[in-house]
Protein backbone atom coordinates (compact mmCIF):
# COMPACT_ATOMS: atom_id res chain seq x y z
CA UNK A 1 0.00 0.00 0.00
CA UNK A 2 1.49 3.30 -0.89
CA UNK A 3 1.64 5.78 2.33
CA UNK A 4 0.17 8.36 0.58
CA UNK A 5 -2.88 6.14 1.17
CA UNK A 6 -2.86 6.31 4.62
CA UNK A 7 -2.01 10.21 4.53
CA UNK A 8 -4.15 11.28 1.77
CA UNK A 9 -6.52 8.59 0.85
CA UNK A 10 -7.86 11.52 -2.51
CA UNK A 11 -4.73 11.32 -4.18
CA UNK A 12 -5.25 7.58 -4.42
CA UNK A 13 -8.86 6.88 -4.81
CA UNK A 14 -11.21 8.89 -6.01
CA UNK A 15 -14.48 7.45 -3.76
CA UNK A 16 -14.83 5.50 -0.72
CA UNK A 17 -16.02 2.30 -2.62
CA UNK A 18 -12.75 2.56 -4.74
CA UNK A 19 -11.13 1.42 -1.51
CA UNK A 20 -13.46 -1.28 -0.59
CA UNK A 21 -12.60 -2.70 -4.51
CA UNK A 22 -8.59 -2.09 -3.42
CA UNK A 23 -7.35 -6.58 -3.81
CA UNK A 24 -4.07 -5.06 -2.99
CA UNK A 25 -5.02 -4.04 0.40
CA UNK A 26 -5.90 -6.07 3.65
CA UNK A 27 -9.10 -5.29 6.03
CA UNK A 28 -7.20 -3.69 7.93
CA UNK A 29 -5.43 -1.49 5.54
CA UNK A 30 -8.90 -0.34 4.41
CA UNK A 31 -9.89 0.55 7.78
CA UNK A 32 -6.67 2.70 8.20
CA UNK A 33 -7.41 4.60 4.61
CA UNK A 34 -11.55 5.39 5.58
CA UNK A 35 -10.53 6.47 8.78
CA UNK A 36 -8.37 8.91 7.65
CA UNK A 37 -10.48 9.77 4.41
CA UNK A 38 -12.97 10.28 7.47
CA UNK A 39 -10.99 12.62 9.78
CA UNK A 40 -10.15 14.67 6.09
CA UNK A 41 -14.05 15.03 5.34
CA UNK A 42 -14.63 16.01 8.99
CA UNK A 43 -12.30 18.81 8.89
CA UNK A 44 -13.46 19.92 5.42
CA UNK A 45 -16.88 20.38 6.58
CA UNK A 46 -15.80 22.24 9.78
CA UNK A 47 -13.47 24.92 7.06
CA UNK A 48 -16.83 24.69 5.27
CA UNK A 49 -18.91 25.86 8.31
CA UNK A 50 -16.83 28.62 8.72
CA UNK A 51 -16.67 29.71 5.56
CA UNK A 52 -13.27 28.27 4.33
CA UNK A 53 -14.35 25.38 2.45
CA UNK A 54 -11.55 24.58 -0.71
CA UNK A 55 -14.86 23.22 -3.18
CA UNK A 56 -14.11 19.85 -2.73
CA UNK A 57 -17.02 17.46 -2.04
CA UNK A 58 -17.57 16.51 0.89
CA UNK A 59 -18.06 12.56 0.87
CA UNK A 60 -18.40 12.22 4.92
CA UNK A 61 -21.33 9.84 4.67
CA UNK A 62 -20.03 7.69 1.35
CA UNK A 63 -17.01 7.22 4.16
CA UNK A 64 -19.32 6.16 6.91
CA UNK A 65 -20.76 3.60 4.75
CA UNK A 66 -17.70 2.16 3.57
CA UNK A 67 -17.04 1.61 7.22
CA UNK A 68 -19.59 0.33 7.71
CA UNK A 69 -19.61 -2.23 5.07
CA UNK A 70 -16.07 -3.58 6.88
CA UNK A 71 -17.72 -3.65 10.37
CA UNK A 72 -15.07 -1.25 11.30
CA UNK A 73 -15.99 -1.16 14.66
CA UNK A 74 -14.68 -4.82 15.46
CA UNK A 75 -10.99 -5.89 14.94
CA UNK A 76 -9.62 -8.78 13.20
CA UNK A 77 -8.21 -9.92 17.08
CA UNK A 78 -11.21 -10.33 18.56
CA UNK A 79 -12.48 -14.01 19.02
CA UNK A 80 -15.46 -15.69 17.87
CA UNK A 81 -18.66 -15.28 20.33
CA UNK A 82 -21.49 -18.11 21.03
CA UNK A 83 -23.02 -17.13 17.91
CA UNK A 84 -19.53 -17.05 15.76
CA UNK A 85 -19.39 -13.72 15.38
Amino acid sequence: MAKSATVTPTKEFDRPADVLRAAHLSRDQKIAVLKQWELDARLLQTATEEGMGGGEPNLLDEVKKALASLDAGKTDSQGPTKTGM
